[in-house]
């Protein structure tokens, strides 16, 4: 990848910016790869959790206070899941 120190205005601060050198899938894949690289060597393992949907291979960053989420989304997996717990209750009772 190419790097570049870029001022920005607005934060009135540097940041450096990162893009690919040619627009090979090696490359473009970078910005991922390096963005799990950051991931795993500063995050705590324990809070790096697979979401517990049955159907779901995301994985996720645990970061609430309690670090007890258990989807990778509430808005996806998590809404799913507690729907499918519900019908499941209703059959029963």
């Amino acid at each position: 990848p190419i790097q570049s120190l870029q001022w920005q205005a607005d934060s009135q601060q540097h940041r450096l910016l990162s893009r690919p050198s040619s627009g090979s899938d090696e490359a473009l894949l970078y910005p991922v790869a390096e963005a799990f690289a950051e991931l795993m060597t500063t995050a705590k393992p324990e809070l790096i959790k697979q979401c517990e949907a049955s159907d779901c291979i995301l994985w996720f960053h645990d970061q609430t206070k309690s670090h007890r989420r258990r989807w990778c989304s509430m808005a996806l997996c998590g809404n799913r899941m507690k729907a499918a717990a519900h019908r499941q209750r209703a059959k029963r009772g």
